[in-house]
């Protein structure tokens, strides 16, 4: 095998004091955020491979791979948090981050185990938000006039829609090389760049206001926290490490999808999803159920053929009251999915509009979540979890990936092995009531946290707090700042959270916790932007939420290192 890396080369024209910014996109913004939490690459970086089925050359495919670039502002796009707004710098050019690899000298056996080994270094090698591209790619040579091409992208430019549109383009521009003619490729009515402005200017203040009252409505009553049982009590703060159990769907399951879901008038992926809240039933007891789902955020035709990330974060509310059998579970959940989709709203616009209660060391508004995508792989194994469980579904696999702070393995085994046999009698029976779902599975799992550890005062405005939680009393007393650092992250805390930060006697508690007095990310956000654009010593987001108050804020700003900045 022979390799060759390409030269750094990233064209750095587009910076501050060059072409203007503009504002990132709200899923730029949430894919950036949650990025910026995770200790692990592969979380939010994609790895495809595409096969190359034309007689051509490296050089064709390194052409091909800078006409793309030149297409699609995102493969041009570095992100810079500028007075603590994520603003997108676009490049007038900028180089591939192309390596060239050549295995054709490898057996079938060799050849296998490098294209597995290189998928890895690609999902693991972390990408730099302020260096573009965020992309890399290697061309493989595989054999004469055998070649594929190795993609990697962070989430914050790249979607699974990239995907298909990247592929696209590729085989088009492959096959106009091995023709000697021009490639026909789809046209682009705007850029990425205009459709975040546009994205921005449809939500007006009206439009706000009239997307806010529908979920109020919508979430009134909303259980603050889901009530699965924990295998051991809930951190104070939120540590996004997690691990993934995966298997192969049934050959059963893949072969009787199609007409399940065609006896139900619905999409094989409402059958996914009204398994998996059965599943949730069947181990909490719950029957109001809240769920996070991603959406693509592509519903304009203009946006179908762009390369970059849509997607957003909806909140279902799955009903499951009065026994429903499987027939009507699917129509619950077909409705519940459809109701919503005229009224989408960046996710954290919802938690920044909705007066939700925050708990310490909680996902706001949902902490269970489902993903299914039709096609293509899971991709590398990750090692962070953004929500504490979620199941996932790609083709013909399926995984549950866990926060390892609450959950065991041994549970997360429990719950993709009932999984899937919830599924085979959703697909099966549609006549089961969901009472009788659980036949056969296990017994309600009772969890390993004793009763007296999961209980929590209750948050302030809301009756009682579901039993799972599991933080330490808050202590009844505040206390007022004591060093310089506290005393300047106090101010800076009034100023963005506002009055209501103090008690009565108007001591502002560096105990209390930003998040449960009404903070989101984006003030979090710019009160980092504020303290370093006073000279102060940078945090990151990381440590931030770790300990989101002013105490260990102020701990964190003074044990960093002077010139620090707040995002590296």
């Amino acid at each position: 095998m022979t390799r060759s890396r390409p030269a750094p080369a990233a064209d750095r024209s587009a910076r501050p004091g060059g072409p203007s910014g503009a504002p990132a996109s709200y899923a730029q913004e949430r894919a950036w955020f949650a990025s910026r939490l995770t200790h692990d690459p592969p979380t939010y970086c994609v790895v495809d491979e595409f096969p190359v089925h034309a007689d051509v050359t490296g050089t064709d495919l390194v052409h091909a791979l800078a006409v793309l670039t030149g297409r699609h502002e995102a493969l041009r796009t570095e992100l810079r948090v500028v007075d603590g707004w994520l603003t997108q710098y676009v490049h007038s050019r900028s180089q591939p981050s192309v390596e060239r690899v050549d295995l054709s000298g490898l057996d079938h056996t060799a050849r296998t185990e490098e294209r597995r080994s290189l998928r890895a270094e690609f999902a693991h090698r972390p990408f730099d938000p302020e260096r573009p591209p965020l992309w890399r790619a290697a061309i493989l040579r595989l054999g004469e006039g055998a070649w594929s091409v190795l993609f990697a992208a962070h989430h914050t430019v790249y979607d699974t829609a990239s995907r298909f549109n990247v592929h696209a383009e590729l085989t088009e521009l492959c096959a106009a090389a091995e023709e000697g003619r021009a490639p026909q490729l789809p046209h682009l009515p705007y850029s990425y760049g205009e459709y975040a402005r546009r994205e921005r200017d449809r939500l007006t203040p009206g439009r706000r206001a009239a997307l806010a009252a529908h979920w109020r409505d919508r979430l009134a009553g909303l259980p603050p926290v889901h009530t699965l049982p924990l295998d051991r009590p809930r951190p104070p703060g939120r540590t996004f490490r997690g691990a993934e159990v995966r298997t192969a769907l049934p050959v059963g399951v893949t072969a009787s999808l199609t007409a399940a879901a065609r006896h139900h008038g619905t999409r094989p992926v409402m059958l996914f999803l009204a398994a998996y809240t059965a599943l949730l039933h069947h181990h909490s007891g719950a029957h109001d159920l809240v769920v996070g789902l991603p959406v693509a955020g592509r519903a304009g035709p203009e946006t179908r053929s762009m390369v970059g990330t849509f997607v957003n974060m909806r909140v279902l509310r799955a009903d499951l009251t009065g026994d429903p059998d499987v027939t009507e579970l699917v129509r619950r959940t077909r409705l519940a999915v459809a109701v919503e989709e005229p009224c989408d709203i960046p996710f954290q616009t919802l938690v920044e509009l909705l007066p939700a209660p925050r708990l310490p060391g909680v996902p706001p508004l949902y902490q269970l979540a489902f993903n299914h995508v039709s096609a293509g792989g899971l991709g590398p194994t990750v090692s962070s979890c953004e929500e504490e469980l979620l199941l996932d579904v790609a083709g013909d696999t399926v995984r549950v990936v866990y926060n390892v702070a609450l959950f065991d393995r041994a549970t997360a085994d429990t719950l993709l092995a009932d999984y899937l046999r919830l599924l085979a009698v959703v697909l099966h029976a549609p006549d089961t009531p969901l009472s009788r779902l659980g036949d056969g599975l296990g017994s309600r799992r009772p969890g390993t946290v004793p009763a007296a550890e999961r209980t929590v005062p209750a948050v302030p405005t809301e009756p009682t707090v579901p039993t799972c939680l599991a933080v330490p009393t808050a202590p009844t007393a505040p206390t007022a700042p004591r060093t310089a650092a506290e005393r300047q992250v106090a101010v800076a805390w009034r100023d963005i959270l506002g009055a209501d930060v103090t008690d009565v006697t108007g001591v502002t508690d560096v105990r209390q916790d930003f998040f449960a007095l009404g903070g989101h990310s984006l003030q979090a956000l710019r009160l980092l932007a504020r303290l370093t654009s006073r000279g102060d010593a940078g945090v990151t987001l990381q440590t931030f939420f770790a300990d989101p108050t002013v105490a260990g804020l102020a701990t964190a700003l003074e044990r960093t290192r002077p010139g620090r900045t707040a995002w590296r």
